[in-house]
């Protein structure tokens, strides 16, 4: 059944990123100050995607390090106070 939906949903996918390379396949020049290329308006939009997709991930798994580093600063604190409340409670008795 699972294959099944995933056909369904593939299907028309497929169909539109045709009909999206079809629509788009002029070629577009574009400068890079040394030299200039020339590619299908398709393959440029795709690369840009690509290269947004990419960077919002390095930019997450950066954000995501830093949150691990925090939490794991914020545990050690957690056991250091923990241990000193101990050592207090015994004090008091």
């Amino acid at each position: 059944m699972i294959r099944f939906i995933s056909l369904l949903i593939s299907i028309p996918l497929i169909i539109l990123i045709a009909a999206f390379t079809y629509k788009n396949a002029q070629l577009v020049s574009i400068d890079l100050f040394i030299y200039q290329i020339s590619l299908p308006l398709t393959v440029i939009l795709l690369f840009v995607l690509l290269m947004g997709f990419l960077l919002g991930y390095i930019f997450n798994l950066v954000t995501l390090f830093s949150q691990k580093a925090t939490i794991r600063r914020l545990r050690r604190k957690q056991e250091a106070l923990h241990g000193l409340s101990g050592v207090l409670n015994k004090s008091d008795k």
